[in-house]
């Protein structure tokens, strides 16, 4: 679990060289799924979707209560971790001297939280390649598994249990910032053979089986030691998780332009990861307009539509592939605000910001924060993109933000002026 170690662990290894091939990564990350803080989906380069349901089910191994560690916990089916897709393998026993050693590969997109246990805000995601070892034998090891391989020199003074204990865990990055999933080189997902075609599953998670996928051919765990140790290999491995049976999409900018000449139109944007599965199109609506098809351009989609009176709340975009798999995902609907001035004086120890909403009509107003003086609640701008001076800023900030009554927000780095 990440709780237990939240860095790499190399315990009673010397790493002697490494060979990892490259491959491909993970291809995209879902938005996040409103219902446990998580990505919605993971996408493989192949066009394999991942996902944890809510509640999290049997597929995803999750630690589950009773007894729960939070209300949350509850939730979201999980104390604090669950897996996106998983596979494991094991060899026991292994040869040796004292015999009745065990050797374990485990392989994951894992969900977790970076303080431990299930609290909301402190979400993180990252891919597992674990290997442990018990040997009593000195010597060099290659291990060979499904996405590479990895070489280890075990010191006499390190046999025994787990002499070589090395996990990997790649993606893990702020809470809430899922962006380092795509340097993992867990891709695609492996397979339990006989579920390639299953909509729901990658493996029962429970048999030890056959598996597919492997981007180096290599379907198998493999150990080659020292004299003594020798070559152990398996091709079982108890691999699952659940595959997410919707149309993955990502919404993009979802705002409004007002203006008295030429009306109010509301602008939808979303982008689908390759590869596009044949037959998907997006759909947007905005209430109470009708839906429309989005235009497609290569991973880009839009659509915009004319309103009158309030400006709608949310629009709905709707993913379908060959009229079903769908996936319906609700995006708020904001003004686009552009900063036009974000400017320091040293001399006169003056900041001066300006900007303007895509909604010339309104009312709105907006408020500028991020400089030393700035009250918590920010500082109301000047109305029409007319500059707004401050005065006795002793020093300038890096950036200014400008925040919309209407929900529309811009930053801008600051020219600092002698």
């Amino acid at each position: 679990m990440i709780k237990k170690s939240k860095v790499i662990l190399l315990a009673a290894v010397l790493v002697l060289a490494f060979a990892q091939v490259a491959f491909s990564a993970l291809s995209a990350v879902g938005p996040t799924n409103p219902g446990n803080g998580f990505p919605l989906w993971v996408r493989s380069s192949t066009g394999q979707n991942a996902t944890i349901a809510v509640p999290a089910g049997p597929d995803s191994i999750p630690d589950a209560g009773p007894p729960w560690v939070s209300p949350f916990a509850e939730q979201i089916g999980f104390n604090s971790e669950a897996m996106f897709w998983h596979s494991a393998a094991s060899i026991d026993p292994l040869p040796g001297p004292a015999g009745g050693g065990r050797a374990l590969l485990a392989l994951a997109v894992e969900a977790a939280f970076a303080a431990g246990d299930a609290v909301n805000g402190d979400q993180i995601a990252f891919a597992r390649i674990r290997v442990r070892i018990d040997t009593d034998i000195p010597g060099t090891y290659i291990v060979t598994h499904p996405y590479g391989s990895k070489t280890y020199e075990v010191a006499p003074a390190d046999v025994g249990t787990r002499a070589i204990n090395d996990t990997a865990d790649v993606g893990i990055g702020a809470p809430g910032d899922f962006s380092g999933l795509l340097l993992a080189a867990i891709d695609p997902f492996l397979v339990q053979a006989g579920f390639e075609a299953d909509p729901n599953r990658f493996g029962d998670s429970a048999t030890p089986a056959t598996v597919t996928g492997s981007p180096t051919g290599n379907n198998f765990f493999r150990i080659e030691g020292p004299a003594g140790f020798g070559i152990v290999e398996t091709t079982e491995f108890v691999t699952g998780g659940q595959k997410f049976a919707g149309t993955p999409f990502t919404p993009g900018r979802a705002t409004y332009t007002k203006d008295a000449v030429n009306g109010a139109f509301a602008e939808i944007f979303a982008t689908i990861p390759l590869p596009i599965t044949p037959g998907t199109a997006l759909l947007a609506r905005v209430r109470p307009a009708a839906g429309v098809r989005m235009t497609q351009s290569g991973t880009g989609f839009f659509a915009r539509f004319p309103f009158a009176g309030n400006v709608p709340s949310d629009a709905v975009i709707t993913g379908r592939t060959r009229g079903v798999n769908v996936t319906n995902l609700s995006v708020p609907v904001v003004d686009l605000v552009s900063i036009t001035k974000a400017q320091y004086v040293v001399g006169t120890q003056t900041l001066t910001i300006a900007a303007i909403s895509s909604d010339s009509v309104g009312p709105l107003t907006l408020t500028a924060f991020g400089w030393p003086g700035a009250t918590p609640a920010g500082q109301p701008l000047n109305a029409g993109g007319a500059d707004t001076v401050f005065a006795g800023v002793p020093i300038s900030p890096p950036t200014v933000e400008v925040k919309s009554s209407m929900g529309g927000t811009a930053t801008l780095p600051v020219t600092v002026l002698p």
